[in-house]
Parts: C-alpha cells; sequence; structure tokens
C-alpha cells in the first residue's frame, strides 16, 4: 500500500439478524466505527427510500456509506479512507457483529494507485471486424481446398514427397 493514497473496502453482508426501521438507527454502527478508527465524523446523512434504509458519514479523509435492505437480510458497506492505516478490517469485524451477519463478502481496492508510468497508458486492443474474419477463414478454405485437390490429383506424388521429407 505504500503507492497508493487509500484503500476503499466493499462489504456484503449476507442474512443481517439485526432490524433497523430508521435510518438514523444506523448511526450507532457509523459512530463505533469512527470511535475505532479514532477519527470525529464531520457530516452525517441519512435517508429513507422505500425498502432501502442508507447511511452517509464523513469524516477527516474518510466515509463510510450504509445501505440497508431489511426484506433481503441484506446490508452494503463502503468504507474508503485516505489514510492507510485506517482500520477498515476491524471495523468489518464490528459492523460483522452488529449486524449479526452470519456470511460476508468483502472486496478491498487500492485507490490513486499510480504504479508506473506505463502502467497508467491506456491500452490500445486491436480489434478485427466480422468482414475481415470472414476474409481470413476464405483465405483458409481457399489454401486448404488446393492442398486437397492437389493431393486427390495426384496421390503418389504428394505420398512420395511426404516420404523423403521428414
Amino acid at each position: 500500500m505504500n503507492n497508493t493514497l487509500g484503500k476503499h473496502l466493499i462489504i456484503d453482508f449476507y442474512n443481517c439478524k439485526s432490524k433497523y426501521n430508521d435510518a438514523r438507527e444506523l448511526q450507532t454502527l457509523v459512530d463505533r466505527a469512527f470511535e475505532l478508527a479514532e477519527k470525529t465524523v464531520d457530516t452525517i446523512a441519512f435517508s429513507s427510500n422505500g425498502d432501502e434504509l442508507t447511511c452517509i458519514a464523513t469524516g477527516s479523509n474518510a466515509h463510510i456509506c450504509i445501505h440497508y435492505y431489511e426484506q433481503f437480510a441484506y446490508t452494503a458497506v463502503d468504507i474508503y479512507s485516505f489514510d492507510t492505516n485506517f482500520k477498515s478490517s476491524q471495523i468489518m469485524g464490528i459492523f460483522k457483529n452488529l449486524l449479526h451477519s452470519d456470511r460476508i463478502k468483502a472486496t478491498s481496492v487500492r485507490r490513486g494507485d499510480f504504479g508506473s508510468i506505463r502502467d497508467m497508458r491506456p491500452h490500445r486492443k486491436s480489434k478485427i471486424t466480422t468482414v475481415r474474419r470472414v476474409k481470413n477463414t476464405g483465405v483458409r478454405i481457399k489454401t486448404t481446398s488446393t492442398k486437397m485437390f492437389q493431393y486427390l490429383r495426384h496421390p503418389q506424388k504428394t505420398r512420395r514427397s511426404r516420404r523423403h521429407n521428414p
């Protein structure tokens, strides 16, 4: 992580047994996470849209976003920080315990990974069009058929040449 600006942890919590009826109830999760990371919450926003409860909190060089879906017993969490020492793995463990989830899937992404200049160049991909594929296939069929006709016209000549040319 030395060459990166930050890290982004994307977590899916399945079979959550904790029940939340209001988006503001998710603040306990955010407060515990920022407390563990020894950061303070600068802004927090709540949203309730149909079956989804959302809580977004930002702090110094970090944010946490929680999407809770009671009908699926599912919670999606994004933890992002410019601080490479941010304790996102421990926060994931706290969320697992608070949500009473029995299965999680986590993806970690390094953000701002500049690497070498070569890595930053766009990669060019050559693309063969359908017309070019048909033309290439036609050429292969033509060369194969020419060889087959020669073999059928002069079978003895072709067999002899194979014996002498290993």
